[in-house]
Order: C-alpha cells, then structure tokens, then sequence
C-alpha cells in the first residue's frame, strides 16, 4: 500500500468529501417527503461520486448483501442496498454531507473544480456502463460505479490540500503535467488514493485495479482484466481534453476493446445527451468552450443562489431534524393520544402553541385529531383557551370544512382567495368561527398524516401579511406538521402499561433534564464550530453577520426543545460496527469543536486486532461523545487526552473489548465519587444537569456491558468493558 496514500486517507476519508449544492438539495427535499421512494434516493445516488462513495461505505460497515456495494442488475442492486441501510441512515448521510458542506468553504474556483470533477465523474460513468453493454461485460453497474468513482481520489486531495490543488487544477491544460505535479507535490497521485479508498471500503480488487490504472498506457493493459480496459478508454474518451480527432484514443479502444471509432462516436453522442438531461434535472449549469462573459456571470449567480438555499435547508435541520431524532425514539409522551380530548392532548397542545410561536410567530393555533372510531375531526382546547372550543367536531366529509378538505386531500388550504375581498362568506360557518376564534383575518388548515393514514389538522390563525410569508415557508411548516404527526402516532402505538400519576410526572421530569443534557452536546459542537469560523471570517462583515444570524437560530432550538419529552432510547437493535472508527470520526469532528476552543491535545491507541463489534452504534456514539466532553469540560487549557481500545480482555473467563477514556485534569471530587453515575447536582454550574455519565451508565447496561471510574488530582480515567 501507498504509505502516503494512507497518511492522506487518515485526514480525509469518505465522510468528508464535498458534493455540490445542487446534488445536495435534490436528495434533501426527496429525504423530506413522508414517504420517501428507494428509487428516487438510488436515481440521485448514483449521480455523485462522494455520496455514492458514503453510500458504499455505509454498505461495508453494516455488512450488506453482495448488492450492496452495488453489483448485478444496475438500479435493483443499489435499491436493495438503500433498503438494507434504511431511510433514516439515508437521512443521516445527506444531513451530515449538507451541514458540513455549508460549514466548508466556498469559491468560484472551488465551485468550478467541484463541477468539472462532477461533470466528467458522471460522463465517464454513463460511458463506461454503455462500453459494458457492448463488451458484454459481465457486470455492467460495477462498470458504472467504478467509472463513477475512478476519480474519487481527486477529492480526496482535494480536501485534504483545497487551496494548493485547486489551484493547480485550474491552471493546468495536460492530464500527464497534472498527474506529474501530484506527485512532486503530494507523494502520491489521486488514482493511487482513490484505489486505496475504496479498497478500505470494501471494493474488490479489480474495482481496485481499474482505478489505479485508468492513466496507465495502453501497450501495458493488454491482457489486463476487461473492467480495467473499460474504465481506461472510457476515461480517456470523457477526458475534457479529448477531441474527436484524437486517433490514438480510437486506436487504444479497437486495441484493447475491439471497438470502432463509429460505434463509440454514436455512443458519446448519446451519453452527452444524457449528461445534459441530469444537469439540466439539477439545475447544474456547466461550462463550455467559447462562453461569453455575462453568461459565466449568470452561472456563478446560479451556483451562489444554491450555496443560499443550502444555507436555508441547514436552518431548517437546525430546526426540526434535532426534534424528528428524539421524537422518533420517544413514542411520544407515554399514554397515548385519541380523538377524544383528554389530560395528553391537553398536555401536547401547549407544547405545539410553543413551537408555533418560536418558529412562525403564529400566537393562535387550535389541534384538531382524528376519531377512527366515529370518523370525525374533534377540536382540542388548551388550559388558555375556550372549553367550548373542544365541543366543535366536524365530520371527515369533502366540502364540510376547510379543516377536513386539507386532512382528506393531505395538501394544505387557506381562507384567503385574492380574487375576491369578500372571503370570509365564502366559508362554511364552522371555519368563519375559527376565523373568529383566533381573531385573525384567517386561516391556514395544515394536514397531518403518518404512513398515509390521518392523524389530524392544524389550524394557524393568520392575518394576510403572516400567510403570504408562511405559505411561502410551506416545505417547512409541512416538515414541522409531520414531526407533530409523529409524536401523535408513536403515541397512541406506545406501550399500555400502567404507571400511577406520581410515577409519570417523576419519569416526565426525568425525560426532560434527559433531553436537555442531550441535545447540549451537538448544540455545543455546533456552536464551537461558528466560534472557529467566526474567527476566521475576522475580516469578512457579511459572513460575521451571517454566523451570528445561526448562532441565534442555534439559540432557538434550545428553547423549542427545552419543552420536549423522551422515552427510552431502545438499543436492542445491533449490527456488526467499527467500534476504532466511529472513535476516530467523532474525534475528528472534536479537534474543530469541542479541542479546539481550550487547545486540548488528545493521542489514539485503537487496537488493530478489532474488526467488527455487534452493538449499537448510535449508543456507543452517545457514550463517547458524553465522556469526551465530560473531560474537555473539566480540563484546563492545553490538557491532555488519550483514548485507547483493546481487544480480548478476559473478565471472568468471557471475552470483552474495552474502551477507555483518559485525562490528565484535576480529578473528581472525593464526595461525587459514590454517586458518579447517580443523577445529582452538577459541580459544572446552574445549566448543567449532571445527568451525562448517568446517561453513558445507563446506555453500557443496556449493552450489557461495565463502567468503571479511576480518579486522582493526577487525572480521572473511565473503562468501559463491552462484551464480544
């Protein structure tokens, strides 16, 4: 192996590589749907290498079939692949690839390169999967992938040196001055770094082979295996350089292919029509020869304007995905929610006017929920509001209410119509009394549904300057609905068992503090992120402005969510993970975040001998990141960290992995010892809990595995002991 190829893969592995915004939008509003189709996830996969790339290792870490990775019958295989992952894995990688996309930095130059990479990334899959076609090649989308990827390595440089090789892609016109320059300047070239990459993520090695030798000459690939042949002539025919002219390339392709020139001019003709049809779907606008100067100043508006709305769709996550993850695993407030109004509605609907009021600036909404049993829509009133209000309950019949229009149709509606000024006696008069209960000059009727089967509306009171900004905001308010939805749903499916008041108030409060400690971590990291940034935009107004304009959103969340409740995180669900590298990614993302601000040093000593661990690794990830920032929030500037792994550690003759956390600070406090991992009053200050090794206790039981606590004013280290 390349030993500079691995130093460099150390810096900058699959999760970090960049897509471009277009990309990015796409599979987010797909992701968004209630319902999102396998198809249209795997169609917008297979247009990009560094998601694809995610993709693939996903599959790797998680054991999927032999299609995983994808190989066989093109768009089937990757299907198969995605439903193996699941959606919410699929919405963890596009949410993860936005943020930190938006959180990279930006230019035209780094713009260009991204697209030029995409473009010919693309071109070059689409010719390679038809040159398969014609060979009868055996495994047509291996082609297709390996010719998606082949230049992965680009990318990978990319990241890891962006100014230097940016730079040095866009002044150079020859593939061999390039290949030359990577490596006088890196060591290594990206075919020799795109090979390794994959490898480490499952790849075969003729997938292998054929990435590190597409820029091999041709007299050496005579009898080298058909997939490596493929992706060379397809290479060289996608190249930006390569004109129809180009007889050596026609001659390399009848050589090692048996293909005619004529044969491969018609089909490049037909993949280019291709290539336009998908960047034309995502609104790419590439560059060609002889463009004037406005229409290039027209392209990079066009690409700033997506760089914006990405920024939106990053608020927007801020916003609700951080509510969707702990609602998802709550089942809702624990005693479940019917038509009929009662103490958990009455419990459900302050928290809804909270967040109608935070996000929207809406002051009055009022719930309706479905009643299967009687197929009508039942008004809900809160402490605040009418009782009378919960008397009103409207049948689920067409044309009776705008209420029970939008739930039947699942599209929102409103009482405003801009046609007439009279709108108000348009209405049925159960809808003008809403219109008069909320005291607006109207309202909007926003569905809710889980799994295409009703849950309820909710009704916004509005005047017309709030609906004409809200209905433009309609993704979000329906994003902010369903999370509604959800918690309703898993409400009324949670368990049956009976519990007396004093219990459910104790495990409500309990849930809460939970929560809140929580959803400090990533709040956190997200905040030390901005100072860093905001450090290094000094100089740069607009974009001060513009960290503080999500520092205050930051800000939002926390009082959106201080309201919220959770039940048990269930980890019963276990796969084959990579204990060493979800260490080495988190503390990847710590160095920038939670180090950074305090200047802590921290040393791995992961133990090669792990391979796979079958355990939980959303709650393995919990564990870490608690007592990472445990320790980082005990030390003093410039302290010390080491973290080790060990495998086959005998404990009662029963083979475990231990994982341990080590630090050189002050130590804990004699008396907060025997109650460490018990909820008690924090020595960290008023806004902590001290829930966070209770949590980490809790979460290693659950995985039956042991905590144990060294402390001295020489450091505190903890010893996690997880069972094979």
């Amino acid at each position: 192996m390349n030993q500079k190829a691995k130093q460099i893969l150390q810096k900058a592995d699959v999760d970090k590589l960049p897509s471009l915004p277009h990309v990015l939008l796409q599979l987010l509003d797909i992701c968004h749907d209630e319902s999102p189709s396998f198809t249209d996830l795997a169609n917008v996969l297979r247009q990009d290498p560094a998601l694809y790339a995610r993709v693939y290792s996903a599959c790797y870490r998680q054991q999927c079939t032999t299609s995983a990775a994808p190989q066989a019958d093109a768009s089937l295989s990757i299907e198969n692949a995605l439903q193996h992952l699941g959606i919410n894995t699929l919405k963890s990688i596009a949410v993860t690839a936005t943020v930190q996309q938006f959180f990279s930095r930006t230019s035209l130059e780094r713009t260009d390169f991204l697209k030029q990479h995409w473009q010919h990334s693309l071109y070059c899959a689409t010719v390679s999967q038809s040159i398969a076609k014609l060979c009868h090649y055996s495994n047509i989308e291996e082609a297709y992938t390996t010719g998606l990827l082949h230049d992965i390595g680009q990318l990978v440089l990319e990241t890891t040196y962006p100014e230097k090789y940016t730079s040095a892609f866009a002044q150079l016109s020859e593939d061999e001055i390039f290949h030359t320059l990577e490596l006088d300047e890196f060591e290594c070239t990206h075919q020799q770094v795109g090979a390794e990459l994959l490898k480490k993520h499952g790849a075969n090695s003729f997938v292998y082979d054929a990435v590190l030798y597409h820029h091999e000459n041709v007299e050496h690939l005579q009898d080298a295996h058909p997939l490596v042949k493929i992706i060379n002539i397809a290479n060289m025919l996608t190249s930006s350089y390569f004109k129809p002219e180009d007889q050596p390339v026609f001659n390399a392709a009848e050589t090692l292919l048996g293909l005619d020139k004529t044969l491969l001019l018609e089909m490049l003709e037909k993949s280019r029509a291709q290539l336009e049809n998908i960047s034309q779907s995502l609104e790419i606008a590439l560059a060609v020869d002889g463009m004037d100067g406005e229409t290039t100043k027209q392209q990079n508006a066009s690409d700033e304007f997506k760089q914006v709305q990405l920024a939106e769709q990053v608020r927007n996550i801020a916003l609700l995905d951080g509510i969707h993850q702990h609602l998802s695993r709550s089942g809702g407030l624990g005693g479940g929610l019917s038509g009929n109004p009662g103490d958990e509605e009455n419990k459900l609907l302050p928290i809804i006017s909270q967040h109608v009021g935070i996000l929207f600036g809406v002051s009055q909404c009022i719930l309706f929920l479905y009643d299967t049993g009687n197929d009508r829509v039942n008004a809900v009133a809160a402490e605040h509001q009418p009782p009378q209000l919960a008397d009103i309950s409207i049948p689920l019949l067409a044309g009776r209410s705008l209420v029970t229009d939008a739930l039947l149709n699942k599209q929102a509606s409103h009482s405003f119509n801009p046609d007439t000024l009279d709108t108000l006696n348009k209405l049925s008069i159960v809808d003008r009394q809403l219109v008069g209960f909320t005291g607006q000059d109207g309202i909007i009727c926003l569905p809710m549904t889980m799994n295409n089967a009703a849950i309820g509306t909710l009704v916004l009171g509005v005047d017309k300057t709030q609906y004409e900004t809200l209905w433009k905001q309609l993704p979000l308010l329906m994003r902010f609905v369903n999370e509604i939805a959800h918690t309703i749903s898993a409400s009324n499916s949670a368990s049956k068992a009976s519990l007396s008041d004093n219990e459910q108030t104790h495990q409500l409060e309990q849930k809460i503090r939970e929560v809140l400690h929580e959803v400090r971590n990533p709040l956190s990291i997200m905040n030390n992120y901005l100072g860093v940034l905001g450090y290094k935009l000094e100089s740069d107004k607009p974009a001060q402005e513009d960290v503080e304009t999500i520092k205050s959103e930051i800000e939002r969340i926390s009082m959106i969510l201080n309201r919220l409740t959770e039940q048990e995180s269930p980890t019963d669900s276990t796969s084959p993970i990579d204990l060493n590298a979800i260490i080495a990614d988190l503390t990847h993302i710590f160095q920038t975040s939670l180090f950074a601000s305090k200047n802590i040093q921290i040393s791995l000593d992961l133990d090669e001998r792990i391979t796979t661990l079958q355990s939980n690794a959303n709650a393995l990830k919990q564990i870490y990141t608690n007592l990472i920032k445990n320790a980082v929030e005990a030390l003093p500037a410039n302290g010390q960290l080491m973290v080790y792994t060990q495998d086959y550690v005998n404990v009662d003759g029963k083979q475990h992995i231990e994982l341990s956390v080590a630090d050189d600070g002050p130590g804990i406090d004699i008396d907060i010892l025997p109650q460490l991992f018990s909820p008690v009053d924090s020595t960290k200050g008023d806004d902590h809990a001290g829930l966070g090794l209770t949590i980490v206790k809790n979460l290693v039981n659950e995985l039956h595995g042991s905590i144990s606590c060294r402390s001295s004013d020489k450091g505190t280290s903890f010893h996690i002991l997880l069972p094979k």
